[in-house]
């Protein structure tokens, strides 16, 4: 059975305090929370001792899991130290996965992969000693572009804790299809991110992604035969920033994502 976690960047601005509650209001199972901040208004979790017993409180209180901590950008050079730090955190919280990407297009270099899958390797074996998983998520405008890309990165690395997270957006933006995500060994798979958006892809990819999202439903992604095709019982995150819901409260847009998300989760077999 899926579970339903609320992605950070659905309610973004507001403290992990608010995502939590509004992600409980909502009926979701499980969030991902924001610990390396990379926007001006994002909060500086891993600064704030005081905040990070409020949020252990909080995930108490209302019995959510935490399904992933959010974002490292995985390169030969990643320093592994402050990762470590919010990994001891997350870990205490429960958290299953560190969400992970690569740099930019124009930063990657085919020929730097050797090291990133190295690197790669030991920020798995860090996660490991604290619980946790290390999920690659693959995007257009980035190194690690395609899922096939992803696959290759994660074979070649060889830790038994690190799988691909599936975003919707990034999978057909970058050409990807349904079959293709059919053809990929499940045991690779960590998440699916549900987003919906327009068939014609706009110029800016980045600015889609960050701030034009759809919700499910509201545009031509074919986000019901893509669940199809995924594990039973593999993790929905709902990332859905949008500009044109900014006005609203973290709870009125968890709400939304939530109800827009669940009619495209199949029902579970009997």
């Amino acid at each position: 059975m899926h579970k339903l976690s609320l992605s950070p960047m659905t309610v973004l601005p507001c403290s992990p305090l608010e995502q939590i509650d509004a992600a409980h209001k909502a009926g979701f199972d499980s969030v991902g929370l924001r610990l390396f901040p990379s926007l001006p208004s994002d909060v500086d979790v891993m600064a704030d001792k005081s905040l990070q017993r409020d949020i252990k409180h909080r995930l108490e209180d209302t019995q959510l899991e935490v399904l992933d901590i959010e974002v490292v950008r995985v390169s030969p050079r990643m320093d592994l130290v402050p990762i470590d730090a919010a990994l001891e955190f997350a870990g205490g919280l429960g958290a299953r996965w560190l969400a992970a990407t690569s740099e930019s297009r124009q930063d990657y270099r085919t020929e730097d992969e050797p090291g990133l899958v190295g690197r790669l390797a030991e920020l798995c074996e860090t996660a490991e000693r604290h619980g946790m998983g290390v999920m690659l998520e693959f995007m257009a405008f980035r190194g690690i572009s395609t899922l096939q890309d992803a696959v290759r990165i994660v074979t070649a690395t060889g830790s038994p804790n690190l799988a691909i997270t599936i975003d919707a957006l990034h999978l057909f933006r970058s050409g990807g299809t349904v079959d293709a995500v059919a053809a990929v060994d499940p045991a690779l798979l960590a998440c699916v991110q549900l987003c919906d958006a327009p068939q014609t892809a706009p110029a800016d990819l980045i600015e889609e992604a960050r701030q034009n999202r759809l919700y499910p439903g509201e545009g031509d992604l074919p986000l019901a035969d893509l669940m199809r095709m995924l594990p039973a019982d593999i993790p929905v995150s709902v990332e859905i920033p949008s500009r044109s819901r900014a006005h609203l409260s973290a709870h009125e847009r968890a709400t939304h994502a939530a109800r827009s998300a669940r009619p495209m989760i199949p029902a579970p077999s009997l």
